[in-house]
């Protein structure tokens, strides 16, 4: 179970591609009084949950969440003891940060709160720019080496847009060298997408062609790396080849992500801020009166709804099924019947089968395959979502 806290949207960059532009000069923060009230009602929902249920990981987001005040960070990891760890209770916590602005007492701090750590560095395009409009690469390059001289560890999101599209290749070395694994994520459009959005979209196409060239690259030479969502890809295909064990993703039974607002509202990850995704509110409900409410099921049957596409495809619980059932607005592709398609997923999964087939190192591992040594499907590492 994840967690995403929208602690505060306030941000010290621009990136033209961020989905939260417009309340990037918002400093509300979550009110720690319904932290409060969302911690205690938590703890109580886990004690009721099979053990297998009860791990949940938190991941501090925004904006940039490093921004807020020392005091508030240490408050909220009180809360966590407080009511998580007096009951027994298994939890991580990590935080997604632009790296910008990060000083050693922040580094102290994350390591004594025992916060993990994710940046989000697209390496090229210079779309990540400040508030004065200057670039941000330096500045984060500089702070990169902190972390690898202060042995703290933690991995990466670039964004795949259109302005860095060209330079996958290049992009995968640098990480690969630095041993950093990372997650290449398209950017997120709009149905109607801001001028400043326009020129940078990137097609599906585009992105299955990007996204293969970087497969080929792992293939090609030992990679001292994962790259998401290829690792997943590559799992799915492993399964299907080797026959392992299929899961089928119920979130009415274990659900993937919570996406939480500044305000406490909650949401599914695919319809995030939408009507469709409105759960209820975690800083006046509990988490089982959530679970309960129509607002949920409907949350669910939107989902499942979705799911349905995933049925006919030989490819189904193999695939973790979140490319369809978690998907986001500008992931979604309807054929001329109002079908959903699966324009990225499927096809990287069927050309991850090709490459195994075709490489002696990927034989070798279908012969001495053990699904045990695959990690689950559902996991959300803490670079998924970009800030």
């Amino acid at each position: 179970m994840h967690f995403v806290m929208k602690l505060s949207k306030l941000c010290n960059l621009r990136c033209n591609y961020c989905y939260e532009y417009e309340d990037l000069n918002n400093k509300d923060r979550m009110p720690l009084e319904g932290l409060d009230f969302f911690f205690r009602n938590l703890a109580t929902y886990l004690q009721s949950q099979p053990a297998e249920s009860r791990i949940v990981n938190f991941i501090l987001h925004g904006g940039e969440a490093l921004l807020l005040p020392h005091s508030y960070l240490r408050a909220f990891r009180e809360m966590q003891r407080k009511y998580l760890d007096s009951a027994g209770l298994e939890y991580t916590n990590g935080v997604q940060s632009n790296l910008v602005q990060i000083s050693d007492a922040t580094l102290d701090l994350l390591e004594e709160l025992d916060i993990s750590l994710g940046i989000s560095f697209d390496v090229f395009g210079n779309q990540r720019i400040d508030i004065k409009g200057k670039d941000s690469q330096d500045r984060v390059l500089d702070n990169m080496q902190r972390l690898m001289d202060r042995n703290i560890p933690f991995a990466a999101i670039m964004v795949l847009h259109g302005a860095n599209i060209n330079h996958v290749l290049p992009t995968y070395e640098f990480y690969n060298d630095l041993h950093i694994s990372y997650r290449m994520l398209p950017i997120f459009s709009h149905t109607n997408p801001p001028p400043r959005v326009e020129p940078i979209l990137v097609s599906h196409e585009e992105t299955v062609k990007a996204l293969q060239e970087v497969v080929k690259a792992q293939f090609a030479r030992p990679s001292n790396i994962k790259v998401l969502p290829l690792w997943d890809y590559f799992k799915a295909a492993v399964r299907y080849l080797a026959g392992g064990q299929k899961t089928i993703y119920n979130p009415q039974t274990e659900e993937w992500a919570y996406i939480v607002n500044t305000n406490g509202d909650v949401y599914s990850h695919g319809d995030a801020y939408s009507a469709d995704g409105l759960m209820g509110n975690i800083f006046r409900q509990s988490l089982t009166e959530i679970r309960q409410s129509a607002e949920y099921k409907h949350t669910i049957s939107v989902r499942q709804s979705r799911s349905e596409n995933c049925h006919s495809c030989s490819f189904y619980g193999y695939c973790n099924q979140l490319p369809i059932a978690e998907a986001i607005s500008s992931e979604r592709v309807y054929d001329e019947n109002g079908k959903l398609e699966c324009t990225i997923a499927k096809p990287m999964i069927q050309f991850m089968i090709n490459q195994i087939e075709q490489s002696d190192s990927g034989k070798l591992l279908l012969n001495n395959f053990d699904s045990s040594s695959l990690d689950s499907p559902l996991d959300l590492e803490n670079q998924m979502i970009p800030s």
